[in-house]
């Protein structure tokens, strides 16, 4: 096969899976109805801390999600989110969600009700929200194998789902 047809298939098959709904150019579009989000109990969050160390994913794609329980486009990330989840492999993409909400017990409420399966920090002072310069909600942070920033997407729209699902397969994809 030649160079980068592989790759080009890839993502053409992840955003596929990713997007079945999206009018995308790079995938032809499934039949609605996606997968359900199933509710379960909430894990205690991790505490929060500015100095949160993304080294530890070297060698993965992060993918850091701030949110907050007032937000309404934020639940509908976390079915894209539990998707992702779903489709990539831990050991090539970690999703790491930040909540902002003051009190815990409205995020745990939030998560439920969102079928949330995703890892939590609670950032109630907002400290990792300042760091990495959060000005809407949500805001989703791609970093690449080397921990790169590498692209910001600021609120969650249905029709951007395929530039959504691009970006994280373009990161997934790319060689070690």
């Amino acid at each position: 096969m030649p160079k980068g047809v592989f790759s080009r298939l890839f993502r053409k098959a992840a955003v596929f899976a990713l997007a079945p709904n999206a009018q995308c150019t790079v995938a032809p579009t499934a039949p609605s109805g996606g997968v359900p989000a199933v509710p379960r109990a909430v894990a205690p969050p991790q505490a929060a801390s500015p100095d949160l160390d993304l080294t530890a994913y070297r060698g993965k794609v992060v993918y850091l999600d701030f949110w907050a329980s007032w937000c309404a486009p934020c639940k509908q990330s976390f079915g894209y989110m539990n998707l992702l989840r779903q489709f990539y492999s831990p050991e090539d993409l970690v999703i790491l969600t930040v909540s902002l909400d003051h009190k815990w017990t409205a995020a745990v409420d939030f998560l439920n009700a969102a079928g949330a399966q995703l890892p939590v920090i609670h950032d109630p002072r907002g400290d990792l929200a300042d760091r990495f310069k959060v000005t809407s909600m949500p805001t989703s942070i791609l970093f690449d194998r080397d921990g790169r920033q590498r692209f910001v997407q600021h609120g969650y729209f249905d029709s951007k789902a395929c530039e959504y699902a691009e970006n994280v397969a373009l990161l997934v994809g790319e060689l070690r």
